[in-house]
């Protein structure tokens, strides 16, 4: 049986190393990424590197601080609070030099694998906008 917090930590601890490879060897081929502020679904493997990828773009010094609050055989939420300094582009937003910091979730399901299937991720993109100066 999978422990899905474990894993899902795991995947975290991996993305703050920038080990994008190993990172993306969490998630299944098929994986579905849903960025819920922005209403994104992202399906393409590719794709889902270059979103994990952009919040390191945006922000180099970023970290997650994530921990698994609840796991069952087949899912995992986490918690945590991306902070870093806006050094970098983040989408259409030119670098501002800007510190952030908002706390986020996400809701990970995992196939039989131990791999996720389905990646859901909350945060208040109102605290974001706002501490880079765009509202």
């Amino acid at each position: 049986m999978t422990d899905c917090g474990a894993k899902a930590v795991a995947l975290f601890d991996a993305w703050e190393k920038r080990d994008f490879d190993t990172t993306m060897n969490y998630f299944a081929h098929g994986a579905t990424v849903k960025d819920m502020p922005r209403g994104l679904v992202i399906t393409e493997r590719s794709d889902v590197q270059g979103w994990i990828e952009s919040w390191v773009i945006a922000c180099p010094d970023s970290t997650a601080g994530v921990v698994a609050t609840v796991a069952s055989s087949n899912g995992a939420v986490v918690q945590g609070v991306y902070a870093g300094t806006h050094t970098g582009p983040f989408g259409p937003l030119a670098a501002t030099g800007r510190s952030v910091s908002m706390p986020f979730s996400i809701v990970m399901l995992f196939d039989d694998e131990g791999r996720v299937t389905e990646y859901d991720v909350y945060y208040d993109q109102l605290t974001l906008l706002t501490q880079l100066g765009q509202v």
